[in-house]
């Protein structure tokens, strides 16, 4: 699989609310960094924290979250992508940044608009 189809098979499974086919794809230390001062934020390592500390939370900020891909940009061992964020009184594009180690995610940084999330959450 190439690293932009592991990246695609990240989101597909993270939109179906699928946390165990989403944390296979990833390394054991597996590093997520999510900026802002939300329940969800912060630097996280392993699958399952992330999900258990980030992603079991993220609702809390951002209600109906949904991910659309813009465009790839495969730049060997990393891969960044171009979206659209979207949610309950949320539009935003953003840009993420994963890293592939051994075909699986080993790194993961967001680049979200915490002002619009803020903005959003107060609603």
């Amino acid at each position: 699989m190439s690293n932009i189809e592991l990246i695609e098979k990240v989101y597909e499974t993270f939109s179906a609310g699928d946390m165990a086919a989403w944390a296979v794809l990833h390394t054991a230390d597996f590093e997520y960094k999510n900026p802002g001062n939300f329940p969800h934020s912060g630097t996280f390592v392993g699958p399952q924290v992330v999900i258990d500390k980030s992603f079991s939370v993220m609702a809390e900020t951002i209600s109906n979250l949904e991910i659309l891909p813009i465009e790839y940009f495969d730049c060997g061992d990393t891969v960044f992508v171009h979206l659209h964020m979207n949610g309950d009184n949320l539009q935003s594009e953003t840009m993420h940044r994963f890293t592939v180690r051994d075909g699986l995610i080993s790194k993961f940084q967001c680049f979200d608009d915490t002002a619009a999330i803020l903005q959003a959450a107060a609603k």
